[in-house]
């Protein structure tokens, strides 16, 4: 078992080390958000806009979402031109409603007019949409290239000297002699315990 714990953490730790890798320096999600407007009896955002524009701020991917409530019914009607000449086709329209509520995405910076068809002179609005702000990409280092020297101050390079011979006279080891001593080591000691093992199953077969 824990052998298996510790494979499952290495893989854990190579998944979390190569989502590391994956994503690009500076990376984020950019959040979205819903702005409400609360829409009563002659007034959208509040009471105190009645015969005025209320006005509001978003950001592109945003949702805004008007709430109605009283006891009037009325409507959220882009108008494409202006307030006063508020013909169709509209972006959006919620049609007559006296509560629940009406929601609209905006993908496109711009800004937006809307007024209310039943009572278009005392419930006008609009919507401004800013574009998304980017994440700042996190600045680079641009590679220096290495200063060469010239070639009259180039040391010249010496020749390969022969490997030497050891004074009992036998030749150098091979370069894989360090593998093959690791592997005689590990092999010796598989050995040795699988001895050992063999061993105390033959005295547990005499006892019994």
């Amino acid at each position: 078992m824990r052998i298996v714990a510790a494979l499952a953490a290495a893989g854990l730790s190579l998944i979390a080390t190569a989502t590391a890798l994956l994503l690009p320096p500076g990376h984020q999600t950019l959040a979205q958000s819903t702005a409400t407007i609360q829409v009563g009896d002659y007034y959208f955002c509040g009471p105190s806009y009645q015969g005025g524009v209320c006005e509001t701020t978003v950001d592109a991917g945003d949702t805004v979402e008007w709430e109605f409530g009283g006891a009037q019914v009325h409507t959220t009607t882009e108008c494409s031109d202006d307030h006063d000449n508020c013909s169709a086709p509209h972006l959006w329209d919620s049609g007559p409603l006296s509560s629940g509520s009406f929601s609209f995405t905006f993908d496109t910076p711009g800004t937006y007019l809307f007024r209310c068809q039943a009572h278009p002179d005392q419930m006008r609005g609009s919507v401004t949409v800013l574009a998304a702000t980017q994440p700042t990409p996190t600045p680079q280092a641009s590679p220096q290239p290495t200063p060469q020297a010239s070639p009259a101050a180039q040391t010249p390079t010496a020749a390969p000297q022969p490997s030497a011979v050891p004074s009992a006279g036998s030749a150098p080891p091979p370069a894989g002699a360090a593998a093959y001593w690791w592997l005689a080591i590990v092999g010796g000691g598989v050995l040795i315990a699988s001895a050992a093992m063999l061993a105390a199953l033959g005295l547990r077969r005499r006892d019994a």
